[in-house]
């Protein structure tokens, strides 16, 4: 029996076309969205802050530029940002000239100084200030990062090394600001430098502080035990800080955690406090926290630093005059930060090493966290999300890499996006909110 081609008509979905593939078509980019950075990236003056680092004429502002937009647009390795060379639709929409090629960027990190980076640091703590003007009050949080490195690039050292024992490493010292998820300081070190000395850990907190508004007054401070010390302690008071900080399981303190009488909460949590005074120190509270180990679910010793009897502790020194509970919940939410190092190694490569220059590797660093912050402040600022904000890769998926075609007409280009888009409102929401944005 024939069959008849008129059904099949009827019911195109029931057929498969063939398609043939040319390349006859038009330009086309798949960060059809990267406009938006563009627009954002003139509002905070980027541009124009990146030029006044070098001297007239110098060509380190488009170099600069360049690798900022790579690591926004979330391209983590140099021959993956020198790839943007072919496509001119994305430079256009980057707002860029053109895009220095891998061994181009290869020598401009190579040439790059520990003054660079730190011209990048202090160009990011100024636009912290600007934007975080007029809050009052504000939590700081420090950490350190332990980063591999394979072979021996510049400034890298022996020391604290779990991944790799007794092969070289960095060690990023790192700053953030809790309310707001800023980083406001970083600086790449010798992995020598991974045990944290008080002169250390006194040089992050300054240079944190100092990239916080001078509107703030009232300064907060969490820190994990690798910054437990006299000096900074010390430090800390002299500046009225309120601090919260892990303390070390020193011999007297673990003498003196199972004696002492808890407040159980619950069945698995219970607190108790004291005074401890070190040799020739003056005695400070000790806040404990106490909790019941399951048998068949023991805890890891980084995690509770001590265990005895079926038991995990955990001391945290402060001078907050809260109860034990409220010291308790304020240093927890230090486990936010965890979130912003995750976030800023795997979408924006701050733990990479690219150059076997220190002074690269630490520009390097500057820039990947001005994208981190720039990337916080478009989802706060432009997307109005502050108490939930997406990940950077959601970012990237929604607004940034939708497919478009080039399309030059009446002495203008234009970005051809799909009219269906389903991301087409949160786009132009996006657009609006940026035309309207005053910084």
């Amino acid at each position: 029996m024939k069959t008849s081609s008129r059904g099949s008509r009827r019911n195109p979905s029931s057929v498969v076309p063939v398609v043939t593939e040319q390349f006859s078509g038009k330009v086309q980019t798949q960060y059809g969205g990267a406009g938006l950075l563009r627009r954002f990236l003139g509002k905070l003056g980027l541009p124009a802050l990146l030029g006044q680092l070098a001297d007239a004429g110098s060509g380190l502002p488009k170099y600069l530029l360049a690798v900022l937009s790579g690591l926004l647009l979330g391209l983590q390795r140099q021959s993956e940002i020198a790839d943007l060379r072919q496509d001119p639709a994305a430079l256009l929409a980057l707002g860029l000239a053109q895009m220095p090629s891998q061994p181009a960027l290869s020598r401009f990190f190579a040439g790059s100084t520990r003054r660079l980076s730190d011209k990048l640091l202090g160009l990011n703590a100024g636009l912290v200030r600007q934007l975080r003007a007029g809050r009052l009050g504000a939590t700081l949080d420090l950490d350190g990062q332990v980063v591999v490195v394979r072979g021996h690039p510049g400034g890298a050292g022996y020391g604290y090394n779990p991944k790799r024992r007794g092969s070289k490493s960095y060690f990023i010292m790192m700053g953030f600001w809790g309310e707001v998820r800023d980083i406001v300081s970083a600086r790449l070190l010798g992995g020598q430098h991974a045990t944290v000395s008080a002169q250390m850990a006194q040089q992050a907190y300054r240079q944190s502080r100092q990239a916080l508004p001078p509107s703030v007054w009232r300064v907060k401070l969490r820190a994990d035990s690798a910054f437990y010390s006299h000096d900074f302690l010390s430090a800390l008071e002299r500046d009225r800080v309120t601090y919260a900080i892990a303390a070390p399981m020193l011999a007297p303190l673990k003498a003196a955690v199972v004696g002492l009488e808890y407040e159980a909460l619950g069945d698995k949590w219970a607190l108790a406090e004291f005074e401890y005074r070190g040799h020739g120190q003056q005695p400070r509270r000790m806040v404990v926290v106490r909790e019941k180990l399951e048998p068949e679910h023991p805890r890891g010793q980084q995690l509770t630093l001590f265990q005895c009897e079926g038991y995990a502790y955990q001391i945290i020194v402060t001078n907050a005059t809260w109860r034990a509970i409220y010291v308790w919940h304020f240093y927890n939410h230090r486990s936010c930060l965890e979130n912003i190092i995750k976030e800023s190694q795997y979408d924006f490569g701050i733990n990479h090493v690219i150059s076997k220059r220190v002074g690269g590797n630490a520009t390097w660093l500057a820039l990947s966290v001005l994208a981190y912050n720039i990337t916080n402040w478009f989802r706060e600022k432009v997307l109005q999300q502050r108490a939930h904000r997406h990940m950077a890769h959601w970012l990237r998926h929604h607004l940034i890499n939708l497919p478009a075609t080039l399309v030059y007409s009446g002495r203008r280009y234009y970005l051809k996006l799909w009219r269906g888009h389903p991301d087409r409102e949160l786009f132009e929401r996006a657009l609006y909110q940026l035309e309207a944005l005053r910084l």
